[in-house]
């Protein structure tokens, strides 16, 4: 009965211990030419992919004669995260040193394991299902880099083309695709992507506040999002203001037209019947070239009732003087 126990106590004791373990693998140091004998684990924003300079190391794990290294959970956060993990390697070619690593998605609910091959961190397993489509994501990468692979003149286009199409409609973890818009963020073509596909992105951007990702994570496409759905609502004011603006000067314009041909028309026509017959008298004797006093003593009128004759002759006739009157009669 003790025996019986104390082995149910041993297996348990043993599953406690290995699920303690997140990361695990085995490095094969007499291949690899390690300057230490140290596995790194370090944790990288997703702010900082591809270049992690600021990656925080968290810290490192001796390998054994067997060339074991592991990691506890205790170090890796509740949130799905990306891990690197790397090791120092001297290069006889180079004479130099170089680190060999591998970028994971993981969290403290995962387990990964590293198995023992010539080149280190080559082949694992991961119970992450981000890291898995993130993997294959690098995959597609790499195939489309191969010279085979390329079918326009330019590697930039044809890649990030290829790339943009495989995020919108072959990823479907939040992250990965968050990874995958980064990238194109840093080759420029986010911006131009986003005037073609506004509605994607809004609805990702949507779909990326609701997760718990991260802000800070996001930013830059929330950011330039909303930049250049602004930027184009202004572009689209200006372009409105210009048209109210070219519209109401034509409105003005041909306001002004139409009252100068109405003033012209006003100042050229005149109605005969609108004067009497002395009026129309004095008229005809004003075309003759006769003055005032001539006029009087023709048809035995004062000199004043004439000037009042023709004062109201060129009020009828919208003239000042009697050289108007005679223009007008000779046009």
């Amino acid at each position: 009965m003790i025996k019986k126990f104390l082995f149910i106590l041993i297996i348990l004791l043993g599953l406690q211990l290995s699920g303690q373990t997140a990361i695990s693998g085995y490095i094969d140091t007499a291949e690899t030419h390690l300057t230490e004998r140290k596995v790194f684990l370090a944790k990288i924003s997703l702010k900082d992919i591809p270049d992690y300079e600021n990656a925080i190391k968290i810290t490192s794990s001796t390998i054994d004669e067997e060339g074991f290294f592991e990691f506890k959970r205790s170090l890796i956060d509740k949130k799905e995260a990306v891990y690197r993990v790397y090791v120092n390697r001297f290069e006889k070619a180079l004479n130099d040193t170089l680190q060999v690593d591998k970028l994971f998605l993981f969290s403290k609910e995962d387990t990964l394991v590293f198995k023992k091959t010539d080149s280190p961190f080559s082949e694992y397993s991961n119970t992450n299902d981000s890291d898995t489509e993130w993997q294959r994501l690098k995959f597609f990468e790499a195939r489309l880099k191969k010279p085979e692979s390329i079918k326009e003149d330019s590697l930039s286009d044809a890649y990030f083309s290829s790339l943009k199409s495989y995020t919108k409609d072959s990823l479907q973890i939040l992250v990965v695709k968050l990874i995958s818009i980064r990238q194109l963020d840093n080759q420029d073509l986010l911006g131009k992507d986003i005037l073609k596909n506004k509605d994607y992105y809004i609805e990702l951007l949507s779909e990326l506040k609701k997760s718990d990702i991260e802000r800070s994570d996001y930013l830059f496409l929330e950011n330039k999002l909303a930049f250049l759905i602004t930027e184009k609502a202004e572009s689209k004011y200006q372009s409105s203001i210009i048209i109210i603006v070219f519209l109401i000067l034509a409105v003005i314009g041909l306001f002004a037209f139409i009252l100068k041909v109405r003033s012209k028309e006003s100042q050229s026509s005149f109605n005969e019947d609108d004067l009497s017959k002395q009026e129309r008298n004095i008229r005809y004797l004003i075309l003759e070239g006769k003055s005032n006093k001539e006029i009087a003593n023709e048809l035995f009128i004062s000199l004043s009732t004439v000037k009042s004759h023709i004062s109201n002759i060129y009020s009828k006739l919208r003239v000042s003087d009697r050289r108007e009157l005679l223009q007008k009669y000779r046009n």
